[in-house]
Parts: structure tokens; sequence; C-alpha cells
């Protein structure tokens, strides 16, 4: 009789952690796809929003150009004034700002991969647990 009941309870243990692994990889490819689909989101944004400043600041670079240009009586120099303006923000940039950039970047695409609301698994693994053996018919 107890050789029959310790049987069960092995058969059920096994049976529990069979469960667990298979709602712990369910658990991890939810969370893959919502993380993936966080990037994707975040990336279609950045190509919508970036390609239309481009094509505002190349509109703006180009009236700027004219208008230097009329008031220097050359034109080309208007497009040379303004493509330096350019050429020195981009220097700056990559002497002093590449650093913060990828700071930025990091933690930004970081808080939206890790969300600080979800539960750990092993956490939730364990409430489930406490929460079965509070009321073992659940």
């Amino acid at each position: 009789m107890a050789f029959g009941s310790l049987t069960e309870n092995i058969h059920k243990a096994t049976d529990k952690t069979q469960e667990y692994i298979e709602n712990m990889a369910e658990y991890y490819k939810l969370r893959l796809f919502k993380s993936s689909m966080k990037g994707a989101i975040s990336l279609v944004n950045l190509l919508v929003i970036g390609s239309i400043v481009l094509m505002v600041l190349a509109f703006i670079s180009v009236g700027v150009a004219i208008w230097i240009g009329e008031a220097m009586d050359n034109r080309a120099a208007g497009y040379f004034i303004v493509a330096g303006f350019y050429f020195v923000v981009l220097l700056l940039i990559l002497i002093f700002g590449r650093k913060e950039i990828e700071k930025y970047m990091l933690i930004k695409f970081s808080k939206q991969v890790f969300d600080d609301d979800e539960h750990d698994p092993k956490e939730q693994a364990t409430e489930t647990v406490i929460q079965k053996h509070e009321n073992p018919e659940v």
C-alpha cells in the first residue's frame, strides 16, 4: 500500500515537473516574441520618424543654402556653407557624442526589452507552488 502511494506521488511529481518545464518554455517563447515585437515596432517608428525628419531637414537646408547664396550673390557658396556646417556637426558628434549616443540607445532599448513590471519566472513558480500547497484542490 505504501509502495503504491509512493509510486503515485513520484508520478505526480514527475508530471508536475514536466508541466513546469513546458510552462517555462512557453513563457520564454512569449517573452522572446514580446521583446522582438517591441524591437521591430521601435525600428519601424525610428525609420518613419527619421525619414520625415530627414525630409524636413533637407528642405530647410536647401532653403537656407539658397537664402545664404542670394545674400552673397553666389548660390554655390550658400550650399558649401550649409555643407560645411553639417560637416562640423558630424565631427563634433564623432568626437564628443559617440559614447553618449551609445549609452542613450542602450538604456532606451534595455528598458523596452526588460520590463520592470514583469514577474520573474522563479517568483511566479514559487507563488504557484505556495498556492497549490495552501489549496491542493485547485
